[in-house]
């Protein structure tokens, strides 16, 4: 597993969850360009998010989570299509995204979560329901979010599929959360 650090004036944590295939990530880039102005606020790193594991500095839950996530890799990819927008409120942040479908990623996310639990994590949070995030709202008025959702609700995406989990760190400071990508455990057979 890649080395972690906890920088001085950030907080890391811990989230599980897939890289996009790259068109569908091209697709909702280009969704971000069409915000109007500069009170949306798009996600810095665009990713589907399964479950949180929260502050994790103990080496040896390094280990046993990077253990439990090589272990809990389906054999074949899983597909998934997307359903419309959802709107979300996290922690006093209303939050845009993109819903997914189907349960094979559901069964996915509780699979991870009840390994997290047996691997050592405290309480390890799911995402539910599945989406992709794509902008902070907080600040918008309601009346923008659903004439802007009106106009864009037309835009269909295709089947996709993931082959990968994707463990990320989150460095959260006072302007906006950095997602990177820390470490990826490819499905069976997959390289």
């Amino acid at each position: 597993m890649t080395s972690l650090r906890d920088d001085e004036g950030l907080t890391m944590y811990l989230i599980i969850g897939a890289t996009l295939p790259a068109e569908l990530r091209t697709t909702l880039l280009g969704l971000q360009t069409h915000f109007p102005d500069k009170s949306w606020v798009p996600e810095s790193f665009l990713f589907l998010p399964f479950c949180a594991l929260g502050n994790i500095t103990d080496p040896t839950l390094l280990e046993e989570i990077d253990h439990a996530l090589r272990n809990i890799c389906p054999r074949t990819p899983l597909s998934f299509t997307t359903d419309g927008f959802e709107l979300s409120l996290r922690k006093d942040r209303i939050s845009l995204g993109i819903k997914v479908q189907p349960s094979q990623l559901d069964h996915l996310s509780v699979k991870i979560r009840s390994a997290m639990q047996r691997a050592g994590v405290q309480n390890p949070k799911l995402y539910t329901p599945l989406t992709i995030p794509l902008a902070a709202v907080t600040d918008v008025p309601s009346l923008n979010v659903s004439q802007w959702i009106q106009m864009h609700h037309p835009q269909t995406f295709s089947e996709h599929t993931i082959s990968e989990i994707t463990l990320f760190s989150s460095w959260k400071n006072e302007e906006t959360p950095l997602i990177i990508p820390e470490e990826e455990y490819h499905f069976s057979g997959i390289i």
